[in-house]
């Protein structure tokens, strides 16, 4: 459950850093940071040692959503 919860909150981020409009320095800041988070999940992953494919499979689909929020923000 709460993986689930904070999976959402993390979406609801990078969501935000898309329809971010005005400054364009917050956006970056914004990007930056949901990069970072998600980098943050990948390596938690990692680090437990697990074998939560989901949980990979999710942090990688993360990934191609902030590549793209970093193309429209570059």
């Amino acid at each position: 459950m709460y993986l689930q919860t904070g999976l959402n909150l993390w979406r609801d981020l990078y969501n935000g850093a898309f329809c971010e409009t005005g400054d364009k320095t917050a956006r970056l800041v914004k990007v930056n940071l949901a990069i970072s988070v998600c980098l943050w999940r990948l390596t938690a992953i990692s680090r437990d040692g697990s074998s939560e494919c989901e949980n990979i499979l999710t942090a990688l689909d993360d990934l191609k959503i902030l590549k793209g929020l970093y193309r429209k923000c570059a």
